[in-house]
């Protein structure tokens, strides 16, 4: 049962005595904002915001509240690369690293990609029976994470397929070079990217005893990516056959699944995988709560969160005590820390229905925070 209002309101509004308005349930949108409270607080006068064609207004007359637009969340994505002697492999004309190759560029010059920040770095260039699988030999970028996506496509262009597929090791470089940068980027959405064309595999190398990578030592540094006070999940991009496998390694790495490509329509199939990935790290299941400015001081208890639909229609998201009070049809949000947040927190349902293109995230500061009641 929810408290207070029904799904759909003005923000701001906020008494439990207003008739709820109808709502058929249905949430859409992807939203790309982050909580933003500067200049607001718990007396503040109420006002609107307009954005993509909607208007949000508070509402005077039930509480005084401040509804404030959010701003965008930065999206940082390192990818791990593999350059394997199986991308020489055809595909229908190119190979798969051309076919990679052009993929990337058309997504790295897309204006809905301008915003991105992109490191890269790679593995399989060691030669074959020469494989190494220390995680040191691969935590170096080629290209830190940076906004200049030419450097990227630079550096990829230049890439001649070579050896063997050392995976697990390469996930552990990258999880140590992608969460040194979350570390240094506080509110950054930051990302390791998998892009391999095999299974992790050595067969020349392990025969010698130098290296001999295996499925569940990649699963299992996928998940250690995920913990720790800078967790970094880890998307799968897989190119060619036989790769269901990987999937262990995108459900460790907290993404759920891999996006497989197979060996047809090799360029299309990987551009519309890597907008979809865009989309869905682009969710801000943790939004940050800077401090307000002019002195004002956040009351947590008098914060609301809600979202919007591309059809302007807002439906509540109600609070919950913790991840572990989490509803798995409702959702919610929670503090990261209710003694002292620096965060809101989505459950996970609500991260899943925000997840469609067209919508946004707004808040107000003002009105008592509405929780989730079972």
């Amino acid at each position: 049962m929810l408290a207070g209002i029904g799904a759909s309101w003005l923000l701001g509004a906020c008494s439990g005595n207003e008739a709820p308005a109808e709502s058929d349930g249905a949430i859409a949108g992807k939203p790309s904002l982050d909580l933003d409270v500067s200049g607001g607080g718990k007396s503040g006068s109420g006002s609107g915001i307009t954005a993509n064609g909607c208007e949000v207004m508070t509402d005077d007359a039930v509480c005084a509240a401040q509804a404030y637009e959010g701003e965008a969340i930065p999206l940082d994505i390192y990818i791990m690369f593999d350059q394997s002697g199986s991308m020489l492999n055809d595909v229908g004309g190119l190979t798969r690293l051309e076919a990679v190759q052009r993929a990337t560029s058309a997504f790295l010059r897309d204006e809905a990609s301008a915003a991105i920040r992109v490191g890269v770095g790679y593995f399989g260039f060691q030669p074959i029976g020469q494989t190494s699988c220390s995680a040191e030999d691969f935590a170096s970028p080629t290209v830190p994470v940076t906004l200049d996506h030419e450097e990227v496509l630079r550096s990829l262009y230049a890439r001649e397929p070579t050896g063997e597929t050392p995976t697990g090791a390469a996930i552990r470089g990258a999880c140590s070079y992608a969460q040194e940068w979350k570390r240094a980027n506080v509110g950054h959405s930051v990302v390791v990217l998998l892009l391999t064309d095999g299974e992790p595999k050595a067969p020349m190398s392990c025969a010698s005893g130098a290296c001999c990578p295996t499925l569940d030592d990649a699963v299992e540094a996928a998940g250690e990516c995920r913990r720790g006070d800078a967790g970094v999940d880890t998307y799968v991009l897989g190119v060619g056959p036989f790769l269901d496998n990987l999937q262990q390694i995108a459900q460790a790495g907290g993404t759920e699944q891999a996006y497989l490509i197979g060996d047809e329509d090799v360029e299309s199939k990987v551009l519309a995988a890597l907008n979809s990935i865009r989309g869905a790290a682009s969710i801000p299941c943790e939004l940050q709560l800077p401090e307000p400015t002019g002195g004002a001081k956040l009351d947590y208890g008098f914060v609301n969160v809600a979202y919007q639909d591309s059809s302007c229609v807002l439906s509540t998201i109600y609070n919950v005590p913790s991840e572990a009070s989490c509803d798995a049809a409702e959702g919610g949000w929670y503090y990261d820390d209710p003694s002292a947040p620096t965060s809101v927190k989505l459950c996970g349902a609500s991260c899943d229905v925000v997840s469609a293109p067209g919508g946004r995230l707004a808040f107000t500061v003002g009105c008592e925070t509405k929780v989730l009641v079972k």
